[in-house]
């Protein structure tokens, strides 16, 4: 199986930081709130406090989401691996893909990567970052994998 790039860590820390930024958003508009109507000012500081435990979780557990997440593309079959406390292997057989979607956020702009979404008839899975070449090289190949599967039938 194939590692995601090790850029997509880079990534992950800075959607955890803007998080964070939101829930700091959250504690000074709560805080502002809280004095208009009353309530304990202790209510606001849960929130503060709710924002730096997820920022301090997502920030040590990016090693692990890394090492957790994976990808393969044989001839019959895309595989994706995902997750650390709760492991996820999809196994999407070739002849039921129906389209390969590449997706570019801001942050992965930044980094010239890629998601790669693998869509059937009744989901999609999702590669979570890949560089722009290695993106363009897995939707070409599991296309033509589809084609050949679809015209062998």
């Amino acid at each position: 199986m194939k590692k995601l790039p090790e850029n997509v860590k880079k990534i992950w820390m800075q959607a955890s930081i803007i998080t964070f930024i939101f829930w700091m958003i959250a504690f000074i508009g709560s805080r502002f709130l809280f004095t208009l109507i009353k309530w304990p000012s202790w209510l606001s500081f849960i929130i503060l406090a709710l924002g730096i435990l997820e920022l301090i979780c997502e920030l040590s557990l990016i090693p692990y989401r890394y090492a957790f997440n994976k990808y393969k593309i044989s001839e019959e079959y895309v595989e994706i691996q995902k997750g650390f406390f709760f492991r996820k292997l999809s196994s999407i057989p070739i002849a039921r893909v129906q389209n390969v979607n590449l997706n570019q956020g801001p942050l992965l702009r930044m980094q010239n990567l890629n998601s790669v979404y693998v869509d059937t008839a009744g989901d999609n899975h999702k590669i979570e970052a890949v560089t722009h070449e290695e993106a363009q090289t897995i939707r070409k190949q599991v296309m033509d994998l589809a084609m050949e599967a679809r015209n062998a039938k």
